[in-house]
């Protein structure tokens, strides 16, 4: 599992991210939209991400990706970050953050990874 320090560092590696408050969570940013929040448990992180690739994420392992009933309009998951693996993890904050920054900012992040 990947903690917490280790969460944030993927964060914040990103361009122009930064670590905002939102409602007494961990959130990170970009251009003031949030691509992901560490839950209060500590065991959840929520991330941004496509509709489409929601649906892929839930189909293929819904005991790792979820989506909360108050979540069914928004294009956010929920990862348990027990099951998940670290790798595919980093993966979905580093989608996340591509689904709010820049489309440039996000391609010459891409194209040099």
């Amino acid at each position: 599992m990947l903690s917490i320090s280790e969460i944030r560092e993927v964060a914040l590696s990103l361009p122009e991210a930064e670590e905002v408050e939102h409602w007494g969570k961990a959130s990170f940013r970009v251009n003031k939209k949030i691509f992901a929040v560490i839950q209060d448990d500590k065991k959840t992180l929520t991330v941004k991400i496509t509709k489409e690739e929601r649906a892929f994420y839930i189909q293929m392992a819904p005991e790792i990706y979820r989506i909360p009933d108050s979540f069914a309009n928004l294009n956010y998951m929920h990862i348990n970050l027990d099951a998940a693996k670290d790798a595919e993890v980093k993966d979905c904050i580093r989608n996340a953050w591509g689904c709010v920054a820049s489309k440039k900012a996000a391609k010459d992040y891409f194209e040099n990874r």
